[in-house]
């Protein structure tokens, strides 16, 4: 394992298979069965795949089908996790629709009357076509898991969870663009799982930092609010970076216009050309008096009188937030309130520049050995 500034682990999930794993680095895989062990587990995996099917359907949409696919994948993802099938197994499974032997496996284990068995009764009880699309509706909950890529990544050795919340470790989950549309499930999943954990051991001390960029790409965590709203109460505190809004509305919908009131501090760089984004931050900025002299004067040009009059006007405009000023951002606090932040480059503060000449020199030293 490589050890950070705190002798703390740096892991890497990568399940694009895509991405070199730098020296003294160690790859985690991730897998909704792992977390399946026991049925509440199996429940809040089969939510976090449906919630990641929904992000870009209409909010309205769907909802019978995608509940009924749920009933089908938890009870499924359960009899997989007890037999320690893997994901790619499992995913064939559904694609196949194939639930017999799991049926009467949970049956064995529990009876006639654990929700694990009466779910995946009711289901397959259910009329052939509605059935039918039930199944079809689970199979693509397990879109994200079709490449070998994803699968390989899945059977990577998880991550103890336990052992990274009780230490100052790293994770670094990396997806290129062109795998995020089908990476996304198993990397909400594991924020999700991380996320949950902390909650379940918050008293005991546990913490976690989200440091989330690309928000809306590569992790975007459909209950976000809610990590964002209560998540600072239990141990988990959540940075996201966004070019604009318009990338949160794309993925949220409505929920994105309260983005710059859930979190609690938000900075703003130059650059910005999304229009929406910029007059909310300009209606934010409120508007302010100037005072504006008036200079009388008398028929032969001399100076008669002096006054002052004062004029409301913007704070902000929509050009001066575009713009911004070189070197600062513009912040905004938890009342919304605005001001100018210098902003310090890393290769200009001295803690930073160590680091950054540390990592530089850290592959020569690895060639060396």
């Amino acid at each position: 394992m490589a050890r950070t500034q705190r002798e703390g682990a740096t892991l890497l999930f990568d399940p694009s298979g895509t991405v070199m794993t730098p020296p003294n680095v160690q790859r985690i895989g991730y897998s909704p069965i792992r977390q399946s062990r026991s049925w509440d587990g199996a429940v809040l995996a089969s939510r976090s795949l449906i919630d990641v099917a929904r992000r870009s359907r209409s909010e309205h949409g769907d909802d019978h089908w995608t509940e009924r696919a749920g009933a089908l994948v938890a009870p499924l993802l359960h009899a997989a996790a007890l037999r320690n099938e893997s994901l790619g197994s499992l995913a064939s499974r559904v694609d196949e629709r194939l639930s017999d032997d799991a049926a009467h496996e949970l049956h064995d284990r529990y009876g006639d009357h654990h929700p694990a068995v009466t779910l995946l009764r009711g289901v397959l009880a259910t009329e052939e076509r509605e059935r039918s699309s039930i199944w079809s509706t689970a199979s693509g909950l397990f879109a994200g898991v079709r490449t070998d890529a994803a699968r390989a990544a899945a059977r990577e050795a998880p991550l103890d969870v336990e052992a990274f919340l009780a230490g100052p470790h790293q994770l670094h989950i990396v997806a290129p663009s062109r795998h995020q549309a089908v990476t996304i499930p198993l990397v909400v999943g594991l924020i999700e799982e991380l996320v949950h954990a902390t909650y379940d051991r918050h008293e005991q001390g546990a913490r976690l930092l989200l440091c989330l960029d690309e928000l809306a790409n590569v992790a975007p965590l459909p209950r976000l609010a809610g990590i964002v709203s209560e998540g600072g109460g239990q141990g988990v505190l959540t940075l996201a970076c966004l070019q604009d809004l318009s990338q949160a509305r794309s993925r949220w919908g409505s929920a994105a216009e309260g983005f710059l009131s859930l979190f609690s501090t938000t900075v703003v760089l130059p650059g910005i050309a999304d229009r929406p984004t910029l007059e909310l931050l300009a209606q934010l900025s409120g508007r302010t008096l100037v005072p504006t002299p008036t200079i009388q004067t008398g028929p032969r040009g001399r100076s008669a009188g002096y006054s002052t009059s004062w004029v409301e006007r913007d704070s902000a405009t929509v050009g001066e937030l575009a713009r911004g000023r070189p070197g600062y951002g513009l912040g905004l606090d938890a009342a919304n309130t605005m001001r100018w932040i210098e902003l310090t480059p890393a290769h200009a503060h001295e803690r930073f520049r160590a680091q950054r000449e540390r990592s530089d020199h850290e592959p020569e030293r690895s060639r060396e050995r």
